[in-house]
């Protein structure tokens, strides 16, 4: 009997379970191989692209700035990823944390801003006659590289200083007759163009006292009559009025002249007795006598800033010569000048007289600077100018 194809039996490797049996062979092969491949980690093949998936080591991409100045980016110099790089989430990340740099650079930049301190300019300061006496004028003068203004505080009294333009600065002061003897300081302050200080500088002096004799002054009842406590009271409000502005510019230029001729009766900074009575305040300017209607004229260039009757001084004149300085004419018989008008040295400006509070024709000459009485005759012989 002959057997048909379907009838014999087949090969073992035809046979569907021994197939099956090989594919999963072939399988587990494959996988055993490739599993040796990655441990081994070199060839161009399957294992290196197993790492690149896995984000382990994937090359970080790099690239130029992208963007133009205004762009936020490109302006603070942080690298941005090269736009034909494609990579796994993984591989982003990487590259973005790899290229982001460490401003160390600016960290410095700041330190270093912040310890250098410029140091503050200093001021030179001198003060003319070295040791001050009571009653008399002094100057001061500063130098110091890129200040706008500076202010001199003397006495307990702050003057502006006037500017050369050549970085130097001066001021003309006055001594109080009643000031305490002994050292003392003055400061002068220096400020910006905002009005910011900027430096300082302390100056110790001497201020030392100054032989007077005393005037023993005798009055008679009807002249004593004018010392009443309203005539004090209104002789110092017409010296506050007269003393609260003072012109800037500085308008005498050397010596002094002395306003009138005649005789000197009393000096500046004498002490007063009244009928022997105890000494009580000083003398705040210099006495010329003469006869009634002597011309009295102005004593250097400058505006007259007050004109009228005072209780006690009389018919006066007050004439601004600037930077702090004026001076006053008192007891006139009369007044040929305004509020307002300007004057040269040796122009009239009224006629000795008596009026107010006085024994006879004369002229009671005053010089003041910012309202402190002061020797007017020093200024006949020493020039103060700057």
């Amino acid at each position: 009997m002959t057997d048909t194809p379907s009838d014999r039996p087949r090969p073992w490797h035809a046979r569907p379970e021994f197939r099956i049996a090989a594919l999963v062979t072939a399988v587990l092969l494959l996988t055993g191989a490739v599993a040796w491949s990655t441990q081994r980690g070199g060839g161009d093949g399957l294992g290196d692209l197993v790492v690149a998936a896995a984000g382990t080591a994937a090359p970080v991409p790099t690239s130029t700035p992208s963007g133009t100045a205004d762009d936020p980016i490109s302006s603070t110099d942080t690298p941005s990823p090269s736009p034909t790089t494609e990579a796994s989430p993984g591989a982003s990340a990487s590259a973005t944390a790899s290229a982001t740099p460490i401003p160390t650079s600016t960290s410095s930049a700041v330190e270093t801003a912040t310890a250098t301190v410029e140091p503050a300019p200093a001021i030179d300061v001198r003060l003319q006659p070295e040791a001050a006496g009571l009653g008399e004028t002094a100057i001061v003068r500063a130098q110091i590289a890129g200040a706008s203004s500076l202010t001199l505080r003397f006495q307990g009294q702050a003057y502006p200083m006037m500017a050369n333009g050549d970085g130097s600065f001066w001021a003309i002061v006055g001594v109080p007759l009643n000031a305490a003897t002994g050292q003392d300081t003055l400061t002068v302050t220096a400020r910006d163009a905002a009005g910011t200080p900027v430096a300082e500088r302390a100056l110790l002096y001497d201020v030392v006292p100054v032989e007077r004799p005393v005037d023993q002054l005798q009055l008679t009842e009807e002249e004593g009559s004018v010392l009443t406590p309203e005539a004090g009271a209104l002789e110092l409000q017409l010296r506050s009025q007269q003393f609260t502005q003072f012109d800037p510019g500085r308008r005498w230029d050397g010596l002094m002249r002395q306003p009138v001729a005649g005789v000197m009766t009393t000096q500046f900074g004498q002490g007063r007795s009244i009928n022997g009575g105890p000494v009580g305040g000083f003398h705040t300017g210099t006495d010329l006598a003469n006869e009634l209607g002597t011309p009295v004229a102005a004593a250097a260039p400058g505006r007259v800033s007050w004109a009228g009757e005072m209780p006690i001084r009389g018919n006066a004149v007050i004439i601004d010569h600037g930077a702090g300085v004026k001076t006053g004419y008192h007891h006139l018989d009369s007044i040929v000048v305004e509020v307002g008008q300007s004057v040269g040295a040796g122009d009239i400006i009224g006629l000795m007289g008596s009026t107010g509070l006085s024994t006879g024709p004369h002229l009671h000459w005053e010089l003041t600077i910012y309202g402190v009485n002061v020797d007017p005759m020093t200024w006949t012989k020493v020039d103060f100018a700057p």
